[in-house]
């Protein structure tokens, strides 16, 4: 039962080794590597002000004084 036991605590501590140390770190060198981290400096503002994505409430509003902006 004892050798059981160690077993069981052996695979449960390689579990978390894995799931909290390997896994964050492959993920981090692999990020480094390619070079691609994302960029903070984005908003969706940005999309507005570029014309990308209408204000949904701008459209709203000319659907309610009977104007259309095409």
């Amino acid at each position: 039962m004892e050798i059981i036991n160690r077993i069981q605590e052996i695979v449960s501590m390689g579990l978390a080794f894995v799931v909290y140390l390997a896994i964050p770190a492959f993920i981090i060198i692999r990020a480094i590597r390619k070079k691609k981290l994302p960029n903070n400096q984005y908003t969706p503002l940005d999309d507005i002000l570029d014309g990308k994505v209408r204000d949904p409430e701008e459209e709203n509003d000319g659907a309610k004084n009977g104007l259309r902006n095409e």
